[in-house]
């Protein structure tokens, strides 16, 4: 079976540039919004869709099948890494967030519907 990660064009050269994972995300919404910031960045990134099948189109709603794979050109792995890390919040701000606010889902979810 052939890997389907697809290849940019270097500028320089006109070859095919290699992509390299840099990203391996937990669900396909965060591999999209990491591919998204990188493009935001001006970096090339693309999601790899690696399953191919007839079921194939099913199996992303079903929470299974698809990689969460996150691609860049080999020239430009160093941006995208220090692209990802100035956006990555540390965890001591992430807890501080969540004590600084602590409203529930559920309490959440009534605010909304009490709109």
């Amino acid at each position: 079976m052939s890997d389907n990660i697809p290849t940019e064009v270097s500028a320089a050269t006109n070859l095919p540039e290699e992509m390299v994972l840099i990203y391996d995300a937990p669900d396909q919404t965060t591999a999209e919004l990491v591919c998204a910031t990188l493009e935001a960045s001006g970096i090339t990134a693309v999601v790899a869709h690696t399953t191919e099948g007839q079921a194939s189109g099913i199996l992303p709603y079903l929470g299974l099948g698809w990689s969460r794979s996150v691609s860049v050109p080999a020239s430009q792995v160093e941006e995208a890494h220090a692209v990802l890390q100035a956006n990555m919040l540390p965890e001591a701000e992430l807890i501080a967030e969540e004590e600084a606010d602590p409203m529930t889902l559920e309490e959440a979810e009534a605010r909304v519907r009490d709109m």
